[in-house]
């Protein structure tokens, strides 16, 4: 499995955090013999905003969204698609007392583990998608 990096705004990204990330992940929850591609998206609140009100009928922007697009595992193939908003990341950066750096990270996470099937809308899958969030970044340098 691949990672393809996309900037949609001009923004200063923890590329390799990311794609150490990436690896951790896709080693422990992804097919062994898989050959696609996820698609990270670094973009604005407005993309977010189009994207949560046509696929989630929800009229405002989000920090984070995934897409599972394809089961497949050839090598045209795209697994998935995160997209994250740079404006709201450097927000909550700000709020959290961190760096856009690390919440550009945090949310990739997130994203990722959503692919491979982590949710957090019952109490009990929020805190193993926590649990598994926080033993991630903490490998790779993040919060």
């Amino acid at each position: 499995m691949r990672l393809t990096v996309h900037k949609e705004t001009p923004v200063r990204i923890p590329r390799a955090k990311i794609h150490k990330m990436f690896e951790l992940i896709a080693d422990e929850e992804a097919e062994p013999d898989s050959k696609a591609s996820i698609n990270l998206v670094f973009t604005t609140d407005r993309r977010l905003r189009e994207l949560n009100r046509s696929f989630r009928n929800k009229d405002r922007a989000t920090d984070v969204l995934s897409f599972t697009l394809d089961e497949s595992k050839d090598e045209d193939a795209t697994f998935g698609e995160i997209y994250i908003s740079v404006e709201t990341a450097r927000r909550q950066a700000a709020d959290y007392g961190g760096t856009p750096s690390e919440e550009f990270l945090r949310l990739a996470c997130h994203g990722l583990l959503h692919l491979f099937g982590y949710d957090h809308m019952k109490p009990r899958e929020a805190v193993v998608m926590k649990e598994r969030e926080e033993r991630i970044l903490s490998c790779v340098g993040g919060r």
